[in-house]
């Protein structure tokens, strides 16, 4: 069930979590002051004030919703396994998610000034001031105000969710080849030290 939650909270983060830097900072170069002054109105937009807390405490508990509806697709009778070895699974489980929601929307709400700057600098690097320009004359329209006041929140609408889960077959089925390769490709490395505490 924490698993579950994790993921879940993973997912509704998604969009943030995307803004992590893809280069050490040292090698960052500045960014154009012109391009980055048009990125920060379309952040405005695409990340308008109170987003994140209104995702984690609004939309979290429809999310884990979906994601348990379709848990007997992600893992085949998981659901029954789940109730069979805790009784209050389900009542739990609503009860976690409505928790987890409430605290993870505060954090999140303290994380939303830096993830709206990372946002800023990561659209102006990547689209230049014609490109800029164009998407804030979208988002200036009734459609685009519409589309940024969405945007975030469809990283966890429960349709998204739900192909998500039915997904989980395929890449569990996949991650042993997948983490052979991994060994294989690290196999001239020395071995990892043991975590504290683990047998020799």
């Amino acid at each position: 069930m924490k698993a579950l939650l994790l993921a879940a909270t993973l997912l509704g983060a998604t969009p943030a979590l995307a803004q992590a830097p893809v280069a050490p900072a040292a090698t960052v170069q500045p960014v154009d002051p012109a391009r980055l002054a048009l990125a920060e109105k379309t952040v405005v937009v695409l990340v308008p004030e109170g987003v994140y807390l209104r995702l984690m405490q609004k939309q979290f508990p429809v999310m884990m919703d979906a994601m348990v509806a379709n848990m007997d697709v992600a893992m085949p009778g998981g659901r029954e396994k789940a109730r069979a070895a805790d009784p209050a699974f389900d009542e739990r489980l609503r009860i976690m998610s409505r928790v987890m929601g409430e605290e993870m929307g505060p954090l999140m709400a303290r994380m939303e000034p830096s993830l709206r700057i990372g946002m800023a600098r990561a659209l102006a690097r990547r689209f230049d001031t014609r490109q800029l320009a164009d998407l804030n004359a979208f988002f200036a329209t009734l459609s685009g105000k519409a589309f940024g006041e969405q945007f975030i929140s469809l990283f966890a609408d429960p349709e998204i969710m739900g192909e998500m889960m039915k997904a989980m077959p395929m890449m569990m089925q996949e991650m042993p080849r997948i983490m052979k390769k991994v060994e294989a490709a690290t196999a001239h490395l020395p071995k990892p030290p043991k975590p504290k505490g683990e047998d020799e």
